[in-house]
């Protein structure tokens, strides 16, 4: 019987540490207990770290134990808004970001995320899990065909509705001279004004904005920032291209890349990024962490992505009426790209080392006509989206 009563003993320390170690449902308690000691501030930043290695259902855990801590910080609710977005959660996604604007209104990421998920059918709201009859598998087999279908014609991406027009240079930066002294920042404008009225006189249902509207000077910086306060859906800068060798012409449409995709579109950038010499940048203090800056480099590959489908589908309608060399598309590091929150594209429309294309470049009616290419290519990806 003392055997026994020992053997029974044991057996209930046993029980007793297993209780202690496992919380409800089988989970471990101590970490629990240790993550609930600590407080929303902490969990956010694990889950922003979570975010960053790609562990995003991790970091909706942790996020919305900081978000029942903290309801009001605008900071974590956008957080959990984008680990839900890679999660593909749209309507958590949606409901996070616009919970964001209501602590704060101004907050333009989170109007243009919600912009962007409320541009897309919503998936059905979430049920509970139940297995579902062969007739409910075929129904959403045919849905998902037929989302497919969509996606191929139509697309079910960016949409195009807000436009931004940037006239490259201005003022004192005049960007390429040709031989003849027409300058490109002139032509730039002009382009972009004609673009601009001929779009209005389409009555395309677009809404326009520029960037300048006269000859003075614009930071590079400013032009993207301008973009995004319009919370554009595609940001076009109008350019035009130059070389020492005066042989080289026609026109290419290019896209922002962290890599050029050439030796000529590093070149390129090269000499559109010259005019940052000029400009002022902020310091920034060390140990200072820009939280904004660390979420955008999460949505910049996609935009990118998008800037290249816009790029293709710029250059081929333009290819198709404009008298002019076709010279494809290219990507390169444009630092007037290079941060703005939505797909973006640069065009190089001739070269004005040339002095046959300088002479084209002159002349009203071939701008004219330049314009309504422009135009009509940007009606173009307004249909198809990207």
């Amino acid at each position: 019987m003392k055997d026994e009563g020992g053997r029974m003993k044991v057996m209930e320390r046993r029980r007793f540490i297993k209780t202690l170690s496992l919380g409800v449902g089988g989970g471990v308690l101590f970490p629990s207990l240790l993550l609930a000691q600590k407080n929303s501030f902490d969990l956010a930043l694990e889950g922003q770290e979570l975010l960053a290695q790609g562990k995003y259902k991790e970091a909706v855990v942790r996020l919305s134990q900081a978000v029942r801590i903290d309801p009001q910080n605008e900071w974590i609710w956008g957080l959990l808004g984008r680990a839900y977005f890679q999660q593909g959660k749209m309507r958590k996604s949606l409901e996070s970001f616009r919970q964001v604007l209501r602590i704060n209104p101004d907050d333009t990421y989170s109007r243009m995320m919600v912009d962007i998920i409320t541009q897309k059918p919503l998936p059905p709201e979430e049920k509970p899990v139940r297995p579902m009859s062969e007739l409910e598998k075929k129904a959403l087999e045919e849905e998902k065909q037929i989302f497919a279908r969509l996606s191929e014609s139509q697309g079910l991406g960016y949409r195009i509705q807000r436009i931004v027009l940037d006239p490259g240079h201005g003022g004192f930066d005049s960007g390429a001279v040709g031989l003849n002294k027409l300058q490109e920042k002139n032509v730039n404008l002009e382009l972009a004004q004609k673009t601009a009225r001929i779009l209005k006189n389409m009555d395309s249902g677009l809404k326009i904005f520029m960037t300048r509207t006269d000859d003075y000077y614009v930071p590079l910086s400013a032009r993207t920032t301008t973009a995004n306060q319009y919370n554009a859906d595609i940001f076009i800068s109008f350019h035009i291209n130059a070389n020492r060798n005066r042989k080289p012409r026609g026109m290419e449409t290019y896209f922002c890349a962290e890599k050029a995709s050439s030796k000529e579109a590093a070149r390129v950038a090269r000499f559109e990024n010259s005019v940052l010499k000029y400009e002022k940048h902020d310091l920034v203090q060390k140990g200072y962490v820009n939280i904004e800056e660390i979420l955008f480099l999460f949505e910049r590959k996609r935009y990118w992505e998008a800037g290249g489908k816009a790029a293709h589908i710029v250059q081929k309608n333009l290819a198709r009426s404009v008298h002019l060399r076709n010279r494809g598309v290219h990507s390169a590091n444009f630092y007037v790209l290079r941060r703005a929150k939505m797909p973006s594209i640069l065009l190089e429309t001739g070269f004005i080392s040339n002095p046959e294309e300088e002479k084209l470049l002159a002349d009203e009616q071939f701008r004219h006509n330049l314009a309504v290419s422009i135009a009509r290519a940007i009606c173009s990806l307004k249909q198809t989206g990207v």
